[in-house]
């Protein structure tokens, strides 16, 4: 093995090697005595996995949280490269409000269907209005930031609920 050092970066990778040098003297040839160390993570290294792990396995269950943070994310990326695209969203908050009055003229439908019609067209308003004022003002102002945990909150409990009563039902 050469005397040359390794790099930090090499020593990073692989595990701590420490070597203690031979004994001198006559009659003392024992091989060297040779530890090796594994690198233990970091505190702030363990969580950070352990919770990668958590929301891998869990990744169907924590969907609706995911959506909303990418939401946010694109939601802020948008206001500060092009504010104006509110306006674009704010106008698109028209399409659900229109679809849900064609589709009452053109296909007649039950209460359940009807009422299932009406709760996507308002949340898909809502949506759409909360991202043309956070497009327009900044994801991060008080009361849309509030309003987006809230929704958040509300919506991830629905999700594990409603998934719940599915499970029970399929069994």
């Amino acid at each position: 093995m050469s005397r040359r050092t390794r790099s930090q970066a090499a020593q990073a990778a692989a595990p701590t090697t420490v070597h203690v040098p031979r004994q001198r003297g006559r009659g003392r040839q024992a091989p060297p005595v040779v530890v090796v160390v594994s690198e233990q993570p970091t505190l702030t290294a363990r969580a950070t996995m352990a919770t990668g792990r958590f929301m891998w396995r869990h990744r169907r269950a924590w969907a609706p949280t995911g959506a909303a943070v990418a939401l946010l994310v694109v939601a802020a990326a948008l206001h500060l490269f092009a504010a104006w695209t509110g306006l674009i969203v704010a106008a698109a908050g028209l399409v659900p409000p229109g679809y849900l009055a064609w589709m009452a003229k053109a296909r007649p439908a039950g209460r359940t269907v009807w009422a299932w019609r009406v709760s996507l067209a308002v949340l898909a308003v809502a949506s759409l209005g909360w991202l043309a004022l956070a497009l327009w003002f900044g994801p991060a102002t008080a009361v849309l930031m509030g309003l987006w945990s809230l929704t958040t909150l509300t919506v991830q409990i629905l999700w594990l609920t409603a998934g719940r009563f599915t499970a029970k039902g399929n069994n």
